[in-house]
């Protein structure tokens, strides 16, 4: 009989706070405390409200993980935390909060990859072996980037962003066009598939890296010259065509290194544009299998921390 193996995990890389527990794989608890409501007014991220929200949320979000989870302190083994990527102030709160529950449990601190834990949220309480090498695709609002996942442990970066995001790029857009922050999800929402036809810029090269610092200095100039000449900016027609733009951008550049890495089995894809109706419905015609996060796993949370560790800790 398999002994149960408790990993207490944390995530505060940006502005959520999120403490999972985790059996064996199997996510007990996940629970999630946000500032994005501070944030709104400023139309982004501002470090210091997320890093303060951390500070005041996280032994909230403990308490509620172990009563959730219906076990004791005592029973935690292993303590996992988000160790890089992401704001500074925040990793570093996350770390210190991490650091001090594990030398109080004198248990093993694991400190874990951001993008590994988008990669492998599509693993979260699936039963199913994970088959090697796979694609994978992160897509979130501070990281466009594509993977060669190897194994647990050997990875290779094929692709990534020389400026914004994509989510960044979606969300500064949705702001210029007066959307509801996140921007993301606004334009998520009225997208439209016969509104795709404002004249874009050209994609670019499958090999060469994401960047959309390009795409949205376009919208800005078309939105900008529209309110100079006293021209309605039609907010369906921009966001439509820049939606569906940056998503052909990631399916062009997958379908390249599928062509490339003939022997991949499938693609993982993780992050909050993962999300994105438009972006599961295309990347779903792709040649390989998409295996995706449940929507509630697309957003930082400590769940995929916590089965990041348990699978490098077993593997």
């Amino acid at each position: 009989m398999n002994q149960k193996k408790y990993i207490l995990a944390i995530e505060t890389s940006c502005d959520d706070t999120s403490i999972a527990i985790s059996c064996n794989n199997h996510i007990l608890s996940n629970v999630t405390l946000t500032t994005l409501k501070s944030h709104k007014q400023y139309g982004g991220i501002v470090p210091e409200i997320a890093a303060r929200g951390h500070e005041a949320d996280l032994s909230v979000c403990y308490k509620q993980a172990l009563k959730q989870a219906k076990i004791r302190e005592a029973d935690i083994v292993h303590v996992a935390y988000t160790a890089t990527p992401g704001l500074p102030g925040s990793l570093h709160v996350g770390k210190v909060f991490a650091k001090s529950i594990a030398s109080l449990l004198n248990v093993q601190l694991i400190p874990v990859d951001h993008m590994m834990g988008h990669i492998y949220s599509f693993t979260i309480n699936d039963e199913g072996i994970v088959k090697y090498p796979f694609l994978a695709l992160v897509i979130s609002g501070g990281h466009t980037a594509i993977y060669l996942i190897k194994s647990i442990h050997e990875y290779q970066v094929l692709n990534q962003t020389a400026d914004d995001a994509m989510g960044e790029t979606l969300d500064k857009v949705g702001r210029i066009l007066n959307l509801d922050y996140p921007g993301g999800v606004s334009i998520d929402k009225i997208y439209d598939d016969k509104k795709t036809t404002l004249k874009m810029i050209n994609h670019f090269k499958p090999d060469q890296s994401f960047s959309f610092s390009g795409i949205k200095t376009h919208i800005f100039n078309y939105v900008n010259q529209s309110k100079m000449k006293n021209k309605k900016v039609d907010k369906v027609l921009v966001a439509s065509s820049l939606l569906n733009w940056v998503v052909e951008e990631a399916r062009i550049k997958l379908e390249y290194y599928i062509t490339k890495y003939p022997h991949v089995k499938f693609i993982a894809v993780g992050g909050g544009v993962s999300a994105n109706k438009l972006l599961r419905n295309k990347l779903s015609k792709l040649r390989l299998p998409i295996r995706l996060p449940k929507n509630k796993y697309t957003n930082d949370n400590a769940a995929m921390i916590a089965v990041y560790a348990h699978l490098s800790k077993n593997n």
